[in-house]
């Protein structure tokens, strides 16, 4: 895996004319992380497009690789309010895809790590350049619950570590005897508090909920078009 062509950033610009109208990284603004699902299509946080859709600019998709940036802009959107996410269609954006892990789903204490860009812009005094940061991130699952949190109460995991801002949208990984596999999508920080005390966690999605979404960008079910798998009928919000 080349953690700079799986994990993508999310950001917001204005075309630069002097560049024949292609985003600048250097004068983005950073939003978060997604990966490709297909070729040309990819998945990331519905809050993390939101918020880059909202700012000033166009959204785009770059590939950080070292010696190699690429930034495509983003042609169509769909977001999934019940599950916090959004499908990006961005055709002349190459990716590398790892395979998704739909079934079984994680156990109790399973080591899962994600990485993307966290904080991901550092802002630098001119005459010197910005510079983008990938960080990663590994712990273990807490626990797999309906994430009430959200309008659909998706199935999702509980994760040991925080997400800081921009690391949102990021494939929640796990490791096999074939390298790593996507279980989950990254979505937020998690706080519970009881009687003054406080527990910070992460959220993620179970990656299963791309198989129960329909969208125009694949041609129909996810599942079918992109997997070839059978649908998951949609969530009905119980727990």
């Amino acid at each position: 895996m080349n953690p700079y062509a799986v994990n993508l950033a999310v950001v917001a610009g204005k075309g630069d004319p002097d560049a024949g109208g292609m985003l600048e990284v250097s004068r983005a603004e950073f939003h978060g992380t997604a990966f490709g699902m297909a070729p040309g299509i990819f998945v990331t946080a519905g809050h993390v497009y939101e918020a880059a859709a909202a700012s000033r600019g166009k959204v785009a998709l770059f590939r950080l690789t070292p010696d190699d940036v690429n930034g495509q802009f983003v042609e169509e959107a769909q977001i999934f309010k019940n599950a916090d996410l959004a499908l990006l269609y961005s055709p002349h954006l190459k990716a590398e895809i790892l395979p998704f892990s739909f079934s079984p789903p994680l156990n109790y204490l399973e080591n899962v790590a994600a990485l993307g860009y966290a904080f991901g812009l550092t802002l630098a005094a001119p005459p010197n350049p910005h510079m983008y940061v990938m960080r990663g991130f590994k712990g273990h699952i807490v626990t797999r619950r309906g994430l009430t949190e959200l309008p659909g109460v998706p199935p999702g995991y509980e994760v040991s570590f925080v997400p800081p801002p921009g690391l949102s949208g990021a494939p929640l990984l796990v490791f096999g005897k074939d390298g790593p596999a996507i279980a989950g999508i990254i979505l937020q920080h998690h706080t519970a508090e009881l009687a003054g005390r406080r527990m910070d966690l992460g959220l993620a999605v179970d990656a299963e909920e791309l198989l129960t979404l329909t969208s125009p960008i694949v041609g129909g079910s996810v599942a079918e078009q992109v997997f070839g798998l059978e649908p998951v009928p949609s969530r009905d919000g119980s727990p």
